[in-house]
């Protein structure tokens, strides 16, 4: 293995050694690669590791990973992916996660981990290598340019699957129906839409249903000529004459009134309306896009929204899920509010510590991403430090990471916010009592080990130690 004094040893007038051509090529590439003996104990650093990292070579060698790596790749698992190939893993590629630096600042990473081996197959340690998202921004912002998701931060499944579907209907006019929890960010999908089709260049405009009375919303989406009713005192242009050749963006839709509902419904059938007051008709070359945090199928049945009106604009239905099922995203996310926060001003933060990590990974989240921005914002403002910790976050936040009356305390939600995240299940009384937490709690996560393992607060790896040693067959109780 290339031990760290190694690396930047040079003898020009010499050949290279077999170790120092291989430090001279990992020294070359841009990418972050860490050699690990079977033991833990980094034995070579590159230089983009060093810079990555923000840690030094020679801080580095020798030292245990886990100690230089605060790495996260799943919730609330806080660990060197290292020791999964030790407790018998398999290698990885391409797999996402965040990276705590040196100084403190959170940095999503791509990392690989493999094993190192003799030619007769002996294994002799372990390879990492990872990429900074930060790095390859330059690559993803040209992507952005032809597919622009704006504000849109998401590595889940689900989330990929909307991205494939935009970029699916993108060419099309079809109307869309974007649902969704309060908070979720339907009008940024919406924009996103709007941005990727032949239209980008043409107006997009957004009506909020809900905030106009019935007279002043139709007013508002058909416009209204002098004299029409009290106080149409000139002609006024509405928002479907306004994004003439665009798209308009419906918010809100199920709130609209059955009478007012009629009058749209002709709009997406025929394409065309008249003002208000007016007998001119007018034709609408326009893209809808209609959202609604509301159950339009339960409002059909109770004759409160119409059902030809709901069919026409369940064309190309968008379904976002709310933040509690996406909860791998939360560090993403996280990282991307803080930097947006530093472009107004609020530059003392510059990460999460890894028990406010977990708060916020557990938290449910019941306003979606618009309380997880408000909940950071607070802290922005609140705190002293340079990391926002747990006590900073919201009353609601800290108050679900205490324990509740009749828990124990190594229970989903029983550690102290500021304990450190392995704290969870490691002081129970017994043996006994620390078994039945924690089949229990796979029980609970349906024997899932990484969801199991975030209810408790510790890494994967570490849950799976504590299963072998307490007898805990996961196989068997599937």
């Amino acid at each position: 293995m290339v031990r760290d004094e190694r690396l930047h040893e040079g003898e020009p007038s010499a050949p290279l050694t077999g170790e120092k051509k291989l430090a001279a090529i990992l020294n070359s590439v841009w990418e972050a690669v860490i050699t690990v003996e079977r033991d833990h104990r980094i034995s070579s650093f590159n230089r983009a590791a060093e810079h990555l990292v923000g840690v030094t070579a020679s801080e580095a060698t020798g030292k245990d990973c886990r100690e230089i790596l605060k790495a996260s790749f799943g919730p609330a698992q806080h660990d060197c992916p290292m020791g999964d190939l030790t407790e018998g893993g398999k290698p990885r590629t391409d797999v996402d996660g965040t990276l705590v630096r040196a100084d403190g600042r959170i940095v999503p990473i791509s990392a690989s981990w493999a094993f190192l081996e003799d030619p007769t197959g002996e294994r002799l340690g372990f390879v990492l290598s990872f990429r900074s998202f930060e790095e390859i921004e330059r690559i993803a912002e040209e992507r952005r340019t032809k597919f622009p998701y704006g504000g849109i931060i998401g590595k889940t499944p689900r989330i990929r699957q909307i991205f494939e579907l935009i970029d699916t209907i993108k060419d099309t006019d079809s109307t869309v129906l974007i649902t969704g929890e309060s908070g979720t960010g339907k009008g940024l999908f919406a924009r996103a839409i709007h941005d990727l089709s032949p239209r980008r260049d043409k107006p997009f405009v957004k009506v909020t249903c809900a905030a106009l009375s019935e007279t002043l919303l139709e007013s508002e989406l058909f416009g209204h000529v002098k004299g029409a009713f009290t106080g149409a005192i000139a002609d006024k242009v509405g928002r479907f004459e306004a994004a003439d050749g665009g798209t308009i963006f419906l918010d809100e839709i199920g709130d609209i009134s059955l009478s007012l509902q009629v009058r749209l419904l002709r709009v997406l059938q025929e394409r065309e309306f008249e003002r208000v007051g007016s007998s001119r008709t007018q034709i609408a070359d326009v893209r809808v896009i209609a959202a609604t945090n509301r159950e339009l199928k339960a409002l059909m049945k109770a004759g409160r929204f119409r059902e030809d009106l709901f069919y026409r604009l369940h064309v190309i239905p968008v379904v976002i899920p709310p933040l509690r099922e996406r909860r791998e995203d939360i560090p993403l996310l996280v990282d991307h509010i803080l930097k947006r926060l530093k472009g107004r001003g609020f530059d003392r933060v510059r990460a999460v510590s890894p028990e406010a990590m977990r708060c916020l990974i557990d938290y449910p989240w019941p306003g979606n991403v618009r309380e997880l921005e408000n909940v950071l914002e607070r802290g922005a403002v609140c705190t002293r430090g340079a990391v926002l910790s747990a006590a900073d976050l919201s009353e609601e936040v800290r108050d679900h990471c205490r324990p509740r009356k009749g828990e124990l305390a190594g229970s989903p939600g029983a550690e102290r916010p500021d304990a450190p995240v392995s704290a969870a299940i490691s002081d129970a009384p017994g043996k006994e009592g620390e078994k039945e937490r924690i089949f229990r709690t796979l029980e609970e996560n349906r024997w899932s080990r990484g969801d199991a393992a975030a209810a408790l607060g510790i890494d994967r790896s570490t849950l799976w130690r504590k299963m072998k040693r307490l007898g805990i067959d996961q196989k068997r109780n599937k």
